[in-house]
């Protein structure tokens, strides 16, 4: 539990409560963990895997909202004031997620406050982060865009090896399947990526990636 933030610089008898009060739960790839509209009463920390948030078009279309990667969790905004999934939640690979109470993580709080304030630390992190999003989406220079995405992927993983497929990126950044396809083969051919099967990209030139993604 120490690895997560906002259980970080517990004792460890307050970690014993907290594991006391976490229910495991563990999920295939495409396994929903909830749906939008469900009633949110439940913290939700990834433990292992990533969890995507989405919603979805009239048509049926899936937008990816967000990833939630290890040490990332969802229903923070839960813990003051109650409401419901604004997204659904799919599992994006093998998941490993512990379940909080949101009623029963308040009276943890009510003993060690600094857990409300780091949630509220990284609430306001995630709005940094959604901005960043509004600004790719409103980028024009479709190219961009993807580094954008890329390096942001990145950025969070700490890893430039990206499990994303066509189909995810697409569904990130608003594009289709085929306009993803030609510009990971144009960002190829100028040895910034390689592909590596399916799902699976690695960046090979992070320095021209951030220059095309950071570039006016």
């Amino acid at each position: 539990m120490h690895h997560i933030p906002i259980f970080q610089n517990l004792e460890n008898e307050q970690i014993q409560e907290v594991q006391r009060l976490i229910r495991q739960i563990e999920l295939a790839p495409g396994s929903v963990l909830f749906r939008e509209g469900d009633r949110a009463d439940s913290l939700y920390l990834v433990r292992k895997g990533s969890l995507k948030l989405v919603r979805y078009g009239s048509d049926g279309s899936e937008y990816i909202l967000d990833t939630l990667f290890p040490g990332d969790f969802y229903g923070g905004d839960q813990l003051f004031l109650s409401s419901v999934a604004r997204e659904t939640g799919v599992a994006a690979e093998s998941l490993g997620i512990c379940m909080i109470k949101a009623e029963e993580l308040q009276h943890l709080i009510l003993q060690k406050p600094e857990i409300a304030l780091k949630s509220m630390t990284y609430l306001n992190a995630k709005l940094d982060q959604y901005r960043l999003q509004v600004e790719m989406l409103s980028t024009s220079d479709i190219q961009k865009r993807i580094c954008m995405y890329l390096f942001e992927r990145y950025r969070k993983t700490g890893s430039t090896t990206l499990h994303l497929t066509q189909d995810d990126i697409g569904s990130a950044l608003h594009l289709t399947k085929e306009t993803v396809n030609r510009k990971l083969s144009s960002l190829k051919d100028e040895g910034i990526l390689r592909v590596e099967g399916k799902g699976k990209l690695r960046i090979l030139d992070m320095a021209r990636l951030e220059a095309i993604s950071f570039e006016s």
